[in-house]
C-alpha cells in the first residue's frame, strides 16, 4: 500500500485470543460499515483472517500495548482505530467526518487524573484535573503533521515511563495529547460504552484515584419548572436547603 487510502478502520491484535476477539469485532463492524479494514497482528494470515479483512500486516510486538508502536503505520488518510474488545452495533462512519475539522477524536475515560500516577509522572501531574484522561481503545485520527507529532509523543512518553506505569498506555496518552498541538474532538459516550464493573472499580479505588475523583463539580438543573413562569421561592440564605433539593434531583449521577 504505497499510496494513502482515503479512510478505513485499523485493528492491532497481539496473540491468538486477542486476534480472534478482533475478528469478532470486525464482523460486527462490517454489518454497518463498508470502509476497508486493516488488521495488524503477530498471527499468520489464516483463511479465517483473510476472509474477514481487506488488508493484513504482520507485526512483532514487544509488549501487550502494541498499538503504541504500530498505530502510526496506518495506510489511511483518516483512521478509526478500534481495540479488539469492541462491539459495533450501528454505523459509525460519521467519526471519519469529524476529522475534516479535528486532528484526533477520542472519548473521555472514567479516569480523569489518577493520584497514583501523579506521584510518578511529573508531566501527568501538572495537567489540570479538568483535562480528563482519554480512552485509547477507540480513536479517530487524520494524517496531519500535528497528529504525527502526537503519536510520536505518545510512543516516547510510553517508553519513558514504561516501568512506572507497568506498561499502561493511558498515562502517556493523556500527556501527549496535552503537549501536542493536535485539535481534539471529544466523542460522546455513545461511542465507547464501558462495562458496569469498570465504572464501579474507578469509584471504589480512592487510594489510586484520590478522594475528589469523579465527584460532582457542577449541577445543572432547575429546582422546579416554575422558574420558567417567573417564580423562584428561595433566598440566598437558604442555599443549603436549595442545594439538597438540586442534588436529590440528580441522584442518578
Amino acid at each position: 500500500m504505497s499510496e494513502k487510502i482515503e479512510k478505513g478502520f485499523l485493528y492491532i491484535a497481539f496473540g491468538e485470543s486477542f486476534t480472534k476477539e478482533a475478528l469478532m469485532s470486525i464482523k460486527s463492524l462490517k454489518r454497518y460499515n463498508a470502509e476497508p479494514v486493516l488488521l495488524l497482528t503477530d498471527q499468520e494470515l489464516s483463511p479465517e483472517i483473510q476472509k474477514s479483512i481487506d488488508y493484513y500486516g504482520k507485526i512483532k510486538p514487544n509488549h501487550i500495548r502494541a498499538k503504541v508502536d504500530f498505530i502510526s503505520q496506518t495506510p489511511f488518510k483518516k483512521t478509526i482505530y478500534l481495540d479488539s474488545d469492541t462491539l459495533i452495533v450501528r454505523n459509525i462512519s460519521d467519526m471519519f467526518d469529524v476529522l475534516d475539522r479535528f486532528d484526533v477524536g477520542l472519548v473521555h475515560d472514567y479516569a480523569r487524573k489518577r493520584l497514583k500516577y501523579s506521584k510518578l509522572v511529573p508531566e501527568y501531574e501538572k495537567i489540570p484535573y479538568a483535562f480528563s484522561e482519554f480512552n485509547g481503545g477507540i480513536m479517530a485520527f487524520n494524517d496531519s503533521e500535528k497528529t504525527k507529532n502526537f503519536l510520536s509523543l505518545w510512543r516516547n512518553y510510553f517508553y519513558k515511563y514504561y516501568h512506572q506505569t507497568s506498561g499502561w498506555d493511558q498515562v502517556s496518552l493523556r500527556v501527549s495529547l496535552w503537549e501536542s498541538e493536535a485539535q481534539i474532538h471529544t466523542f460522546p459516550f455513545e461511542y465507547n460504552i464501558r462495562g458496569k464493573s469498570t465504572r464501579e472499580k474507578v469509584r471504589k479505588l480512592k487510594n489510586e484515584f484520590g478522594d475528589d475523583h469523579l465527584e460532582p463539580r457542577i449541577y445543572h438543573i432547575h429546582y422546579d419548572r416554575e422558574v420558567h413562569f417567573g417564580k423562584f421561592k428561595y433566598e440566598t440564605e437558604q442555599l443549603e436547603d436549595y442545594q439538597k433539593i438540586i442534588i436529590d434531583l440528580c441522584m442518578e449521577y
